[in-house]
């Protein structure tokens, strides 16, 4: 058994070349033990921070997409909130009613066209053609169209008329409708 007398006797029995050379092996090993957990420990500070930068950027996405999804709930509740207010809404009834307010006339009346809206809802659109009227017949019936939030207009294209002072215009008016689904759901 190894005991501390026995250790102390085998270092005074060294000679002071073996001593020497026993202190700098065990200097150079705990050199190399000290840097050794050194570069661990500076490699470990490295890759957190690493982490740390990929996880905050992670993070600023997903609060961005929560912040579009909150506006997008908003938006969406406004839209249900408008279609339910006023549920005997006809985009045909709107525009006779529009184009006879702003005495607009010789307009035939357009077909209405129902496609795919967004999801639970259908677009209904009317494809318009004016001829020949004034510049100033136009503004009041695009302002008649926004002062109606359920109306929006997709393409409007201006051309210079035959007569003097006179426009050609092409546009599309368009509004959404719940589904069926969507309707029975809110009631």
């Amino acid at each position: 058994m190894i005991t501390l007398e026995s250790i102390q006797d085998y270092f005074e029995n060294l000679n002071h070349k073996e001593m020497l050379r026993g202190i700098v092996a065990y200097l150079i090993s705990f050199t190399i033990l000290i840097g050794f957990l050194l570069y661990r420990h500076h490699h470990a500070i490295a890759d957190a921070e690493q982490k740390t930068k990929l996880l905050n950027k992670a993070r600023q996405q997903i609060q961005i997409i929560i912040t579009q999804y909150d506006t997008m709930k908003s938006k969406k509740s406004e839209v249900d909130e408008k279609l339910t207010k006023d549920k005997n809404f006809y985009l045909v009834k709107f525009y006779q009613d529009t184009i006879a307010a702003v005495n607009i006339s010789g307009q035939n009346n357009p077909n209405l066209i129902t496609g795919v809206g967004p999801a639970g809802y259908s677009e209904e659109s009317l494809q318009l053609n004016f001829t020949q009227i004034t510049m100033q017949k136009l503004c009041e019936f695009l302002q008649a169209l926004q002062a109606t939030p359920r109306i929006t207009v997709k393409n409007l294209e201006i051309i210079k008329g035959n007569a003097e002072k006179k426009i050609n215009v092409s546009m599309t008016l368009a509004t959404l409708r719940p589904t069926i689904d969507k309707i029975s759901s809110i009631k």
